[in-house]
């Protein structure tokens, strides 16, 4: 098995994951880690799509990652103190 799958099937699993622990309530959609492992997951998932150049997969998951790696930079921002204001 090839490094670049190997990273597909990995990212897909991170991605899969983060999925089923949401849907069971394991994992909520506003946590740093859900948001995190989405990130994650779309960055591999990226560069596998990259490698077979699947561009609407590149599409898809490109702007997955800008979007999850938004709402880290805010989870990281909110803990920071940044932003303590919320109401």
């Amino acid at each position: 098995m090839e490094p670049i799958e190997i990273l597909g099937i990995l990212s897909a699993g991170v991605l899969l994951f983060a999925f089923v622990a949401n849907e069971y309530g394991k994992l909520p959609s506003e946590s740093l880690w859900y948001d995190l492992l989405n990130f994650l997951a779309a960055a591999g998932l990226f560069v596998y799509a990259y490698h077979l150049g699947a561009l609407p997969f590149m599409i898809t998951n490109g702007v997955w990652g800008v979007v999850s790696a938004i709402d880290v930079g805010k989870d990281l921002m909110w803990r920071g103190g940044l932003k303590r204001r919320r109401k």
